[in-house]
């Protein structure tokens, strides 16, 4: 395939097997990236996180299953949990903690 890769063409598989815990870790698995979106699978272990970071792209969020909190901008929070989504405007620093195990999609944008 030309732009995606980490999966089968014409295979379907379930969002939730797409990356899987690896222990006290943080697992990733990228179907795009390149200059102007990523799209990126992640599984965290409870308590794993990623420190805030600056991101120059809108990014969604969409939670397959457990808990993450998202920590943005000076010191906003939001807990999001299994089957919703949460979008972040371009341009601040944000990072994500797993309150529990957690599988989600994050997909980024640059317009």
């Amino acid at each position: 395939m030309k732009y995606l890769r980490n999966i089968n063409p014409f295979e379907p598989i379930k969002m939730k097997d797409m990356v899987n815990h690896s222990g006290n870790k943080i697992a990733s698995k990228a179907l795009v990236d390149n200059d102007k979106h990523e799209v990126r699978f992640f599984s965290f272990a409870k308590g794993e996180s990623i420190d805030k970071e600056y991101y120059e792209m809108e990014s969604l969020f969409i939670v397959i299953e457990g808990e993450a909190k998202v920590v943005y901008k000076e010191n906003s929070e939001a807990v999001i949990k299994e089957g919703e989504i949460f979008a972040l405007e371009a341009d601040i620093q944000y990072g994500i903690e797993a309150v529990s195990d957690v599988k989600l999609l994050n997909i980024l944008i640059r317009g």
